[in-house]
């Protein structure tokens, strides 16, 4: 039981003012950002990418496939040679397939906005990655519904 609240803890995303109670309590700066390293996005794209590919236990080719690319862009994108648009994370992630929550930290790292349910097309993006939909399946969602497909 500690072990499932340790790792609702590490998912939860810490709130401004408790950041700022953290910071103001804390030794020196530099510790607080040390301490909050995950928390303030320091991480790359890639290595947040290779750490998901171990827990996950999947191949990059297979986040390749199943996330509808093809060529060698999104090994760029792991290897950190190339920076990925909004879209083309979103897409790696339904690749892996990602949870949610691991979906906006991405969004977060890369600099993009979170998906964000009071934006249509972002809400169906959300329903799908919760269902655990391919990439064709979230290509037919929003192609019923007249939104912009992922590519």
């Amino acid at each position: 039981m500690a072990v499932s609240r340790k790792r609702q803890d590490t998912n939860e995303k810490k709130d401004t003012t408790m950041l700022l109670s953290e910071l103001m309590h804390s030794e020196s700066p530099e510790a607080f950002v040390q301490k909050n390293e995950e928390e303030l996005g320091m991480k790359s794209v890639a290595e947040y990418l290779n750490e998901m590919l171990i827990q996950h236990d999947v191949e990059k080719c297979d986040v390749a496939k199943r996330g509808g690319f093809t060529g060698n862009y999104p090994y760029q994108v792991f290897n950190g040679l190339k920076s990925a648009g909004r879209d083309k994370l979103i897409q790696i992630a339904i690749g892996f397939p990602l949870t949610l929550a691991e979906t906006q930290y991405l969004l977060r790292l890369g600099g993009y906005s979170e998906l964000y349910v009071r934006n249509s097309r972002d809400a169906f993006l959300m329903f799908a990655i919760e269902k655990g939909y391919g990439i064709q399946q979230v290509n037919e969602l929003l192609y019923k519904n007249k939104k912009e497909l992922l590519e």
